[in-house]
């Protein structure tokens, strides 16, 4: 299986697993994106979009921003175009000036911030990134955790497919606490 068509499957998994464990599930999930939106996306980012990311967003284009809900995944929810487009504009002109290069070897480039991580899983400034240019030790793709005061550690997943997988796998391990509606891993973080 191609790695989109195991991002649709994964993500799929996701959404019944989340449905399972959660007391109110949040199928508050928006319609897919259009094309014009995919091509938006890219533009905004200055380079193509990822096609796990695309793939993604052509089942989900990110969840409802429901007041006073916690996104269902270590409280963080998925992100849509349009959200993506301003926490990514957001993040680069508030610490794109703070970013310093990594040492290297190192799996990232930059330590704050890098205008080639794209957030896609966000809450209060935290957000999961795909990372489309990595450092000597990583790989095109990978998924990082960026918290609001940037500590990196290491990637979480080797891209965005595996990282589904991951979260399927913990919640079918039973490896998570349910918290303001959101499956809650030390996994994840």
């Amino acid at each position: 299986m191609n790695p989109e068509a195991t991002v649709v499957a994964s993500f799929a998994e996701v959404r019944a697993a989340l449905e399972r464990a959660l007391p109110a599930p949040t199928a508050s999930f928006r319609p897919p994106a259009s094309r014009d939106e995919l091509q938006r996306l890219g533009k905004a980012l200055g380079r193509p979009v990822p096609l796990e990311l695309a793939a993604l967003l052509t089942v989900a284009n990110g969840q409802y921003d429901v007041a006073g809900a916690s996104g269902s995944i270590n409280y963080h929810r998925f992100l849509g175009v349009g959200e993506i487009i301003d926490m990514h504009q957001m993040l680069d002109a508030v610490v794109g000036d703070l970013s310093m290069s990594a040492p290297q070897p190192s799996s990232y480039t930059d330590l704050v911030w890098s205008p080639a991580w794209i957030p896609f899983l966000a809450s209060d400034g935290d957000c999961y990134a795909i990372d489309m240019a990595p450092g000597e030790a990583g790989r095109v793709g990978q998924v990082l955790f960026r918290p609001n005061v940037p500590d990196l550690d290491e990637p979480k997943a080797p891209s965005l497919a595996a990282l589904l997988q991951t979260v399927v796998e913990i919640i079918e391990a039973g490896d998570y606490e349910v918290s303001y509606n959101s499956i809650v891993s030390p996994r994840l973080l």
